[in-house]
């Protein structure tokens, strides 16, 4: 009997399980300033961990003059309801400082492409960056904003999240419990979970 083995040249087959799928990550100092190196700010997209309703009264008045000289004052009143999905995807127009906390703007709509008319987001102390303040639009009053929907339970208020010292507050819902809803910043990352298969074939014992 030949103690050799034959086929000393092994096959190797490569097999490829699973595929890449895209997880929803929040967004901290180390993935931007990893965004930014590799691709530049711009190519970012950003996305709110949650639905964000801010509604905004509109009033204007109008005065009109009967032949008896009598005003007679009409009052039209009427909401404007600004809705952003958690699919609603926003691009970061500034990166800077709000009382020596980092802070980014953001705009999810593209008629708004200029800071000042954007969303601003603070990093708390956890690293994520959260909801501080959603924009004024012209002609109507400051916005009321609320948590996934309209309910005077889902209000979203400026608060602190843990510690009066913290540098700047967030917009928050505190629940009976203790516990605190926000809105936070994330971003999408394809995660590659293919596994590879290796397959040698020995050619068997003679």
């Amino acid at each position: 009997m030949r103690n050799t083995w034959i086929g000393l040249g092994f096959a190797v087959l490569v097999a490829t399980t699973g595929l890449g799928c895209a997880k929803r990550l929040p967004l901290t100092p180390r993935e931007l300033e990893k965004v930014q190196t590799e691709a530049g700010i711009q190519p970012l997209r950003v996305y709110t961990s949650q639905k964000l309703i801010a509604l905004s009264a509109f009033e204007q008045k109008n005065q009109q003059y009967d032949v008896n000289k009598i005003i007679v004052e009409s009052e039209r009143s009427a909401a404007d309801k600004y809705l952003i999905s958690r699919n609603d995807s926003g691009l970061i127009l500034k990166i800077g400082e709000q009382n020596g906390a980092n802070a980014l703007w953001v705009t999810f709509d593209p008629r708004y492409p200029k800071p000042e008319d954007a969303l601003v987001f603070v990093q708390t102390e956890d690293g994520k960056f959260r909801l501080h303040s959603v924009p004024k639009r012209p002609g109507f009053a400051a916005p009321t904003s609320y948590h996934r929907w309209v309910n005077k339970k889902r209000r979203l208020k400026l608060g602190k999240m843990r510690s009066l010292a913290e540098a700047n507050e967030v917009m928050l819902v505190k629940k009976r419990s203790g516990k605190l809803l926000t809105i936070e910043l994330q971003v999408k990352k394809i995660i590659d979970d293919r596994q590879k298969t290796r397959t040698r074939r020995a050619g068997g014992v003679d």
